[in-house]
């Protein structure tokens, strides 16, 4: 009875704070890393670079974009979806597409998220297979170019400026103007 009177509210939020901030010490101590005694690094061999091949490389780009367009194909699609309940509903206010929602609208049915959540991945994967059928015509080109010995870049020549100098003499301002027989006489 005495323990529990001594902790009245002020004393029990005082004493939760001091065990919760405990707690995040201890957590934020176990993320640390730390070295372990058994682990040495003198004497390993360089372990060589693992080479990939190039259908994995491929699927790899692919779920990169595809995760990475989903969020701007959410949004597309939300917008699209919105859209079309705006016109089964012959245009009424109330199911505006998002920025221009009053408030209070109806709020989306399960089957308009289900529609919603279809379109956006089909956009991602659409997008996926997009990129890489504009990758692999790339690298079909590059491999054509390779085979016939074309630069792929324009050749770049650098000369120094005193070489173009030399070869160029700048005119003055004399000699810019033609000579007085090729001027035509005037009337």
């Amino acid at each position: 009875m005495v323990i529990r009177t001594a902790m009245n509210g002020v004393q029990r939020k005082g004493f939760n704070r001091v065990i919760a901030m405990a707690a995040a010490l201890i957590l934020a101590a176990s993320l640390v890393p730390m070295p372990l005694a058994a682990q040495t690094t003198a004497g390993t061999a360089s372990v060589p670079d693992i080479v990939f091949p190039q259908w994995s490389k491929d699927l790899r780009r692919a779920e990169i974009v595809a995760f990475g367009t989903i969020p701007f194909s959410w949004l597309v699609s939300t917008t699209i979806i919105d859209i079309s309940r705006t016109i089964a509903h012959n245009g009424s206010r109330d199911y505006w597409p998002w920025p221009l929602k009053p408030s209070g609208a109806p709020v989306m049915t399960s089957s308009d998220y289900v529609s919603v959540i279809g379109l956006a991945l089909g956009i991602s994967v659409t997008a996926a297979i997009v990129d890489h059928i504009i990758v692999k015509y790339k690298r079909r080109k590059a491999e054509i170019l390779e085979q016939q010995n074309l630069p792929r870049e324009p050749v770049i020549i650098r000369t120094p400026i005193s070489q173009l100098t030399d070869e160029n003499p700048p005119r003055d301002s004399a000699s810019a103007s033609p000579p007085a027989s090729v001027v035509p006489p005037g009337d």
